[in-house]
């Protein structure tokens, strides 16, 4: 528990590459809270003690699941945008999207069960 983030980060590098697996960082600046994943519609008032907030478009949101939700989303597009497992990436993706270097991806995973 006393270990720092960068300890875990480091840990998770160290596995992805022992399993020869791939790991995805995405920005710590991606509005994956603000964001609706319903419409898109991105919340800027929304401050960190708000734990659930209301979209224009009438869905009510659970700060942490939306944010999981959008990631979720995130990910299925940047597969789907042509970037591969060995890290060649489309324009526009490389500001959010962050790969450690490592070796293609031999396995795939299943978000549904995420």
């Amino acid at each position: 528990m006393d270990q720092s983030f960068y300890e875990f980060r480091r840990q998770l590098t160290y596995k992805s590459t022992w399993y020869d697996t791939e790991l995805v960082v995405i920005d710590r600046f991606y509005p994956s809270s603000k964001t609706c994943h319903v419409c898109g519609y991105r919340n800027e008032n929304l401050k960190l003690k708000d734990r659930s907030w209301q979209c224009i478009c009438g869905k009510i949101h659970d700060r942490d699941l939306n944010a999981a939700l959008n990631i979720k989303k995130f990910m299925s597009t940047v597969s789907s945008t042509g970037i591969d497992a060995c890290g060649a990436e489309s324009a526009g993706v490389s500001d959010v999207l962050k790969r450690e270097t490592m070796p293609c991806m031999k396995q795939e995973f299943n978000f549904e069960q995420v």
